[in-house]
């Protein structure tokens, strides 16, 4: 099924994005904006299946989480630097502090990797002005245990207090206004929550409407080494 939806789609971005370019001739104002419409359109789609499929398989207990040793700094600051265009297209200030005893940890990288993104994407889109903030330390648990905490926080919409409580549920829209301008798939946060889970961690948020949101992601920083979690009971 993923194979059978993304390959068109994956193709419809890719040869709108060659258009776009000019590569087969100019185009008019008007070409270009249906174009676009047509590449967001195909992006938000293969984002959807993406998300479905990533919580299906989470949800139906087969989706594992293998961790190894990595540089955790090194994983963030990848993630920074593929996220920074989305903040410079819109005239946002991205600002960045990582703990200098961040470093080598044991995990899952690319579950780790897809949490951040997820969360700074998140913050980008609902913010129109101002600044999205990652911050990530390195504390201490007890039993001298190393704990990850990841903050990304943003100067953007806020959300009302009684809309918190289903933040992370399956296909919640935290945008309530009347336009569709924040639409997204409405799984990326409730995806955010179970790989966090399965990584042995949490997530939480505070929020106050009209000035932001903080997410703060905390995960355990030495997993058992060559292990798979499954899925919490």
């Amino acid at each position: 099924m993923s194979h059978e939806r993304r390959t068109p789609l994956n193709s419809i971005i890719g040869f709108t994005g060659i258009v776009l370019q000019e590569l087969a001739g100019p185009l008019n104002e008007e070409q270009s904006r249906q174009l676009q419409m047509v590449r967001g359109s195909a992006r938000h789609l293969l984002d959807l299946i993406n998300d479905v499929l990533d919580l299906s398989k989470i949800e139906a207990g087969e989706f594992q989480v293998r961790c190894e040793p990595f540089d955790a700094r090194e994983s963030l600051e990848r993630v920074v630097a593929s996220i920074k265009p989305l903040a410079d297209k819109k005239n946002l200030q991205l600002h960045v502090s990582i703990d200098p005893a961040v470093g080598l940890m044991i995990s899952d990288r690319r579950r780790l990797e897809q949490i951040v993104i997820n969360l700074l994407n998140n913050a980008i889109k609902f913010t129109e002005r101002g600044s999205v903030t990652l911050e990530c330390q390195l504390l201490g648990r007890e039993h001298g245990e190393k704990e990850l905490r990841v903050d990304v926080s943003d100067t953007g919409i806020g959300i009302e207090p009684v809309h918190l409580g289903g933040l992370f549920q399956p296909f919640n829209q935290i945008d309530t206004g009347l336009t569709r301008e924040h639409e997204g798939t409405g799984l990326g946060l409730a995806i955010c929550r179970r790989l966090c889970e399965l990584l042995r961690g949490r997530i939480s948020v505070s929020s106050e409407q009209g000035k932001g949101s903080r997410f703060t992601v905390e995960l355990p920083a030495n997993q058992p080494q060559e292990t798979e979690l499954k899925e919490l009971q």
